[in-house]
C-alpha cells in the first residue's frame, strides 16, 4: 500500500520541517528508495538549486503552458478544420503545407535551442524569451484566421506564411525557452515532477477549454470567418496576460553555463553532437514523435469524427472533455505514484490503458458511448505519460551533463518541440493524403468509403501511437540511477 505521507515528504523534502512543522523531517525519505535529497550536497554554492518551490511559482509556471496551448490546441485540433471547411482550401493542400512547414520547424528548434543556451540577460536565459515573445505570440495567433477573401493561390500563400510565422518562428521561440525554464528552476527531480505536474494538469485544462468552447463561441458569434477572428483575439489577449504572470513569478535558480571544460562556449555542432551521443535524448525525441502523432490524430480527426461518424459536430467538445478531464484528474493524484513506482512505470501503465481504450472502438466505431470510453482511457494514459514526461526530460539533461561534463539544456529541450512538430506534420500530411485519396472535399457530405477511411485513421493511428510509446518506455532506465548521477555531479562541482 502507498504511504502518502512518505510520498509527500519525497516530493517536498527539506532539512527543516515543512509547512511550519506539520510535516516532520522523517517523511523526506521514501521507504525503500533513496531520493535526491538524501544524497544532495548542501554547500552554499548549490543550496539554492534545491530550495523548495512555492505554490505561487508552480501555479504561474503552469499558466505559461495554458497560454502556449492556445496555439497548440488551435493548430492541432481546429485549424485543419478551419482551413478546409471554413476557408475552403483542399484537404491535401493543407496537409502538404503543414508537412513542409515542419522541416522549417526542425531547423528553428535547433537554432532557438542553441540561442537559449547562449542567452545572457538580466532576466536570465529562458525568462527573457517569454517576455520578448508574448506579444508576437498573440499577434501570430490572430493572423492564422485573417485569411483574405482572395484567389485560391493568394489564400494558400497567406496560409503558408502566417502558419510558419506562428509555429516555426514565434511558437518555437516561446515554447522551447518555456520548457527549458523548468530545468533552470530546480535540480531536484521530485520538485521538477511537481512543477511539471502543474504544467501538465493546467495545460490539459487549457486544451479542454479551447477545444470545448471554440465551436460554441464561433456559432454564437455568427459561424463566419469573422467569428473565428474575434474568438482568436480574445484568446490572444488572455494568453499574453498569463505569459506575463509566468515571466514575473518564476525564477531561474540553476546557473550552469553551457561551456566546454576549458571555459569556452559550446559551438552549435558540438551541442548537436553531445545530444546525439545521449541515448536518452534520442529515445525522448521518438517518444515525443509518437505522442505528437497521437495528439495530431485525435486533434485533427475529432471535429471530422464528431460531424461525419457520430453525426453531430458539437460532440467534438464532448470528445475533448471526456479526454481532458480524466487527464487533469490523473495528474492531480499522480505525484505519490511517481515517487513510489517511478516515472517510467507510471507512464508505461498509462500508455497501455490508452491502447486498451482505443481497441474497444473496433466493436462499434459509431457508438457515442464507446467513443467517450476510449477518450477517458486515452485521457488517463495521457495524464500518466505527460505527468512524467517533462520531469524525464530534465533528468535526461542531467544525464547528458553527467556523461560529458557539458550542459546543453536548450538543445536537449528542442527534442520536445522538434519531435512534437515532426510528428504532427507527418500526421497532418498523411491525413490529408489519405482523405484526398478517397475524394474528401472538406465541405461535402462524405460517402461510405470516406467514412471507413476516417474510422481507420482515428482508431489505428491511436493504437500505433500509444503502442510505440509502450515499446520505447521499456528502454528508459534513468529512474534507478538518477540519485547516483546527482551525487557524482555534486562531488565533481565541489572539487572544482
Amino acid at each position: 500500500m502507498i504511504n502518502y505521507q512518505q510520498c509527500i515528504g519525497g516530493l517536498f523534502h527539506q532539512k527543516r520541517e515543512l509547512l511550519h512543522g506539520l510535516i516532520p523531517a522523517e517523511w523526506y525519505i521514501v521507504k525503500g528508495r533513496t531520493t535526491v535529497s538524501s544524497v544532495q550536497n548542501k554547500s552554499p554554492g548549490n543550496q539554492r538549486e534545491f530550495e523548495p518551490i512555492h505554490l505561487k511559482e508552480k501555479f504561474s509556471y503552469g499558466l505559461g503552458d495554458v497560454a502556449c496551448n492556445v496555439v497548440f490546441a488551435l493548430t492541432t485540433s481546429l485549424l485543419f478544420y478551419f482551413y478546409t471547411n471554413v476557408i475552403g482550401i483542399g484537404v491535401g493542400t493543407v496537409g502538404t503545407i503543414m508537412l513542409i512547414s515542419r522541416f522549417f520547424d526542425g531547423i528553428s528548434d535547433v537554432l532557438i535551442g542553441h540561442l537559449v543556451d547562449r542567452t545572457h540577460s538580466r532576466h536570465g536565459k529562458s525568462r527573457a524569451w517569454i517576455l520578448w515573445m508574448m506579444f508576437p505570440y498573440g499577434l501570430s495567433a490572430i493572423l492564422l484566421f485573417t485569411v483574405p477573401p482572395a484567389s485560391s493561390m493568394v489564400r494558400i500563400i497567406y496560409v503558408f506564411i502566417t502558419y510558419n510565422f506562428c509555429t516555426t518562428v514565434v511558437y518555437t521561440s516561446l515554447n522551447l525557452p518555456y520548457a527549458t525554464l523548468a530545468t533552470l528552476m530546480t535540480r531536484d527531480t521530485d520538485q521538477r515532477s511537481v512543477i511539471n505536474l502543474f504544467r501538465t494538469g493546467m495545460s490539459a485544462i487549457g486544451n479542454l477549454i479551447i477545444t470545448a468552447i471554440t465551436f460554441p463561441l464561433v456559432t454564437l458569434l455568427g459561424n463566419t470567418q469573422q467569428a473565428w477572428i474575434e474568438v482568436s483575439i480574445g484568446y490572444a489577449v488572455v494568453s499574453i496576460v498569463m505569459l506575463y504572470v509566468c515571466f514575473h513569478n518564476c525564477h531561474e535558480r540553476v546557473n550552469k553555463e553551457t561551456k566546454t571544460r576549458d571555459g569556452k562556449k559550446v559551438p552549435l555542432w558540438m551541442g548537436i553532437k553531445l545530444c546525439l551521443s545521449n541515448p536518452y535524448f534520442i529515445l525522448f525525441f521518438f517518444l515525443t514523435v509518437f505522442l505528437s502523432f497521437y495528439e495530431a490524430v485525435t486533434g485533427t480527426c475529432n471535429a471530422y469524427y464528431a460531424q461525419y461518424i457520430l453525426g453531430n459536430r458539437d460532440l467534438c467538445g464532448a470528445l475533448s472533455s471526456f479526454e481532458n478531464i480524466p487527464q487533469v484528474i490523473t495528474v492531480l493524484i499522480l505525484a505519490p505514484f511517481l515517487i513510489r513506482f517511478g516515472k517510467r512505470n507510471v507512464a508505461l501503465i498509462g500508455a497501455a490503458a490508452a491502447v486498451i481504450g482505443t481497441v474497444s472502438l473496433f466493436f462499434n466505431p459509431t457508438s457515442i458511448s464507446l467513443s467517450l470510453f476510449a477518450c477517458v482511457m486515452r485521457g488517463i494514459g495521457k495524464g500518466c505519460f505527460r505527468g512524467a514526461k517533462y520531469s524525464m526530460l530534465a533528468d535526461i539533461i542531467e544525464y547528458g551533463a553527467w556523461k560529458s561534463g557539458i550542459r546543453v539544456q536548450g538543445l536537449v529541450v528542442s527534442a520536445t518541440t522538434a519531435g512534437q512538430k515532426f510528428g504532427s506534420g507527418i500526421t497532418n500530411a498523411a491525413f490529408g493524403a489519405l482523405m484526398s485519396m478517397v475524394g474528401f472535399a472538406g465541405t461535402a457530405v462524405i460517402n461510405a468509403t470516406q467514412s471507413a477511411m476516417l474510422i481507420r485513421i482515428y482508431i489505428i493511428g491511436n493504437i500505433l501511437a500509444w503502442g510505440g510509446i509502450c515499446i520505447l518506455l521499456l528502454f528508459y532506465r534513468l529512474d534507478k540511477i538518477y540519485p547516483r548521477i546527482i551525487a557524482d555531479m555534486q562531488a565533481r562541482e565541489a572539487a572544482e
